[in-house]
This record gives structure tokens, C-alpha cells and sequence, in this order.
């Protein structure tokens, strides 16, 4: 989403969906006019904020098991609104640093600094910025 040409609206329901509306502008959104997209996310893991990204730093990451969309604002009161949104109505992850040091070579995964989410019954593994899911487990599966 570009800063200022476009308006997105959350609208909250399951309890790891999100679904995203793209406007063309704030003026189209207030009048319930068209939406130029709707996203659909399944499988929410939590959310990473305050990266910069194509000179942009207001950013933040949905995390989700097959896309992780990443949402820019003009300013950083909006993106906590949007984080507090998120982490009220999906919850949130608690996040830990880690380091790989070594992974088997078929996972692709390489050696460096990652992040760990911990979100319900899941833990996700992800690394870069903006950030990507490398794994994902089931708790309950793991010893």
C-alpha cells in the first residue's frame, strides 16, 4: 500500500483471518465506495512493525502462514492504531531472537539471525526484512 494514494480498513471476524479492503483514496472509503482490492489473510502467526522499507518506516507486517503483506503509513500514530487493532482483535505473538547456526542444507533455511514467534499453538520461524516465514510448527508436535 502506498503512503497517501490508498486507504486500507481491517475488517476483524475469525480468529486467524484477516481480511483487508484497498481504496483508492480516504474520500472513497468514507463514502462506502468501491474497493480497488480485498486481501484475504488465513492462518495469522502475529505481526512485525518499524522496519524500513523503500524509504518507508511507519511499515508493518502481517505474518501469515503462505503471505506476508506489509502495510506502510504516513505516520507512526496510525501504524500503533493498526498494530493495536491487529494485536486486539488476532492477538499477538511473543517474539524472541534467535541465531541459526547451522540448518540441513534441503531446507534452504541459512545460518544467521531469525526471529521466533510464538503465537497460540504455533511457532514460527522468520528472518529478514521485510520479514519472511521460514518455518512454522506445531507446538504440540514438538519434544
Amino acid at each position: 500500500m502506498g503512503i497517501g494514494e490508498k486507504s486500507a480498513v481491517p475488517l476483524f471476524g475469525l480468529t486467524d483471518c484477516v481480511h483487508i479492503q484497498l481504496y483508492k483514496d480516504l474520500k472513497e472509503r468514507q463514502k462506502n465506495g468501491q474497493t480497488k482490492a480485498s486481501l484475504s489473510l488465513q492462518q495469522y502467526l502475529g505481526f512485525e512493525s518499524g522496519f524500513t522499507l523503500d524509504k518507508e518506516s511507519n511499515t508493518l507486517a502481517i505474518l501469515c502462514e503462505d503471505v506476508v503483506p506489509v502495510l506502510a503509513f504516513d505516520t507512526r500514530e496510525i501504524l500503533i492504531q493498526w498494530r493495536v487493532k491487529v494485536q486486539h482483535n488476532l492477538g499477538s505473538s511473543k517474539e524472541f531472537a534467535a541465531v541459526i547456526i547451522s540448518a540441513p542444507t534441503p531446507t534452504g533455511i541459512k545460518a544467521g539471525p531469525v526471529r521466533l514467534h510464538a503465537c497460540g499453538p504455533r511457532l514460527a520461524l522468520c528472518a529478514s526484512r521485510p520479514p519472511e516465514v521460514l518455518a512454522l510448527w506445531d507446538i504440540k508436535l514438538l519434544r
